[in-house]
């Protein structure tokens, strides 16, 4: 008996290191993440110092907006869950997928292991995530085309805005459909996968690895996902426009502050520009997309006719007002998950 205490103590005392280890890299990566960019958010900082208080306001309710939505796409999927272990799973995910190299695998990971913590069960959480997955893709993929045919209608009419708008949408239309077959049946899953297998295949044997099984994928996420989305895809898809929207608000409210007006960027522009970064911040070449996301959409703001400096400066302020208040919650979510996970060692033990 003593020996088998001896044992649980061993492990509990190299599981509560592991822990403390992983938790102390996290927030040395966060806080070295912030500092390389701490010369950025300064400027961001002097130009927020210029802003009149109104619009200074608007900048902080809409970064409290955004903050206070982003959880809510896991309540939409598990009713039961409380908004606290929401914003934990939610923001903790958010600020992994941001400050690690290909931290999208690693935030999906740290999202099922606090859901797990906090009494949700595996395949509830599983339906959660792959659910919220399936949202973010639609409509980080959707929003550029929803956009270009918007500018289309505005009379901004050119044939590369139609091009990129008829292929964007035929790709979203063709996912729907393919998303909508595997949800309806376990076979049709298994048909679809072995589909597209040989071209994954041809794809993954040009960088030289194993391609992954593509039906066993499918028919996991049919599994984990159909009852879920085909029960609550209106709950789902309202919480989810509105958590990938939100950080726009805060935008939109930079903008403003600096002075620019509806004749110098319409909300359709605004909309264009942002989807676009939306795009590169969902599939980022650095983490965050930090330079890549900043340098397109203050491209895109200059083309729509906003003057360059204020462009960079709404960049930086956007940054500022979203992206870095909800990396803060991000790693305060974090350190809560830990610290919440030691407690129930030390009872356990």
């Amino acid at each position: 008996m003593d020996q088998v205490q001896s044992v649980k103590k061993k492990s509990s005392w190299k599981r509560n290191l592991i822990s403390a280890v992983v938790g102390l890299i996290v927030m040395v990566l966060l806080f070295w993440f912030i500092s390389q960019n701490a010369g950025e958010y300064s400027k961001a900082f002097t130009e927020l110092g210029a802003i009149d208080t109104v619009w200074k306001v608007a900048i902080a309710a809409a970064s409290l907006i955004n903050i206070v939505i982003y959880p809510l796409t896991a309540i939409a999927a598990i009713r039961t869950l409380s908004y606290l272990h929401a914003t934990l799973s939610r923001q903790a995910g958010f600020t992994l997928s941001n400050i690690v190299p290909g931290g999208g695998a690693v935030a999906v990971a740290t999202q099922y292991a606090v859901l797990a913590r906090y009494g949700v069960p595996q395949a509830r959480a599983a339906a959660a995530v792959s659910a919220d997955a399936i949202y973010t893709y639609l409509f980080t993929l959707g929003a550029p085309s929803i956009a270009v045919l918007l500018l289309v209608i505005e009379g901004r009419s050119t044939a590369a805005f139609m091009t990129t708008a008829l292929i964007g949408l035929s790709v979203v239309i063709v996912s729907v459909f393919v998303i909508i077959a595997v949800l309806r049946s376990e076979d049709s899953a298994r048909k679809i996968g072995g589909w597209l297998q040989k071209p994954v295949n041809k794809i993954f044997a040009l960088v030289h690895k194993q391609a992954p099984d593509i039906a066993n994928m499918l028919s996991q996420f049919h599994n984990q996902a159909s009852d879920l989305i085909t029960t609550r895809w209106k709950s789902l898809t309202v919480t989810n426009v509105a958590a990938q929207m939100a950080p726009m608000l805060v935008l939109w409210a930079a903008l403003m502050g600096l002075g620019v007006t509806e004749s110098q960027l319409t909300i359709i522009e605004l909309f264009a520009a942002y989807s676009v970064a939306l795009v590169l911040t969902a599939f980022p070449i650095t983490p965050g997309g930090l330079g890549t996301v900043d340098a397109a959409l203050i491209a895109l703001l200059i083309a729509f006719g906003v003057d360059s400096s204020t462009a960079v400066a709404a960049d930086l302020l956007w940054r500022l007002g979203w992206f870095l208040p909800q990396l803060l919650v991000g790693g305060v979510a974090l350190a809560k998950y830990w610290w919440d996970g030691r407690r129930m060692r030390i009872k356990a033990n």
